[in-house]
């Protein structure tokens, strides 16, 4: 069983969640600086990785900041990853260093992250104790994502609670994005979902109510 921490962060309030399962946790979409020490200390927890849903500067701002701090050896005894997934490796990794492509220049900041990452494809995924499943969701961007964890969703800026993300920045398609709905359509109704913003709700509920959703 997992416990799962949000926290809204930057100017746009994304969501980044802590995903706890034992003494492990992960990190998903850091938008902002996050100071996770006193939290990690207090409950003895080892950080397995950093996943990134997209790589649009609101879940990126902070993900040098992770993986500065969490990546000496003398201090900590473990190290982050940044995992992305997409076919198209090379244009998601661009987004982490372009600030046109990542839209920070949209909000007149120039957001660069330095931090390596590592593509990864559609399907399985283990990391320490977690095994994730990995949705490949292009329509918001190229390399758009959902991750599964047990029986909870994390899925960016693909689907919102009555919404879905926007595809008008750089490489969103709607044929994707229906193609991508589709995907997460045929998932558990009572599947819960955690975007990358506003509040969580359910496979089901989208169905239901999410306009996008409906009229696949």
């Amino acid at each position: 069983m997992i416990e799962i921490y949000t926290y809204p962060l930057g100017i746009v309030q994304a969501n980044c969640y802590v995903v706890v399962k034992e003494d492990s946790c992960l990190v998903i979409d850091p938008g902002d600086v996050l100071n996770l020490q006193p939290f990690l200390e207090q409950n003895h927890l080892h950080l397995e990785a950093v996943l990134l849903t997209h790589a649009h500067f609101d879940h990126i701002k902070g993900v040098d900041s992770i993986t500065e701090m969490y990546s000496v050896p003398k201090k900590f005894s473990f190290t982050s990853r940044i995992l992305l997934v997409s076919p198209r490796k090379r244009a998601t990794i661009s987004f982490l260093q372009d600030p046109a492509l990542n839209a920070s220049l949209s909000f007149y900041e120039t957001i660069v992250c330095h931090s390596k990452a590592i593509g990864i494809q559609e399907g399985k995924l283990s990391i320490g104790k977690f095994d994730i499943d990995v949705y490949h969701t292009p329509g918001h961007t190229c390399g758009s994502c959902c991750f599964r964890i047990e029986d909870h969703l994390f899925s960016g800026d693909t689907l919102f609670q009555g919404s879905i993300g926007r595809m008008d920045l750089p490489t969103g398609s709607v044929m994707q994005m229906k193609e991508s709905l589709r995907k997460l359509s045929a998932l558990e109704d009572d599947l819960p979902v955690y975007p990358g913003h506003g509040p969580a709700t359910t496979i089901g509920f989208e169905k239901q109510w999410n306009y996008e959703m409906k009229h696949l």
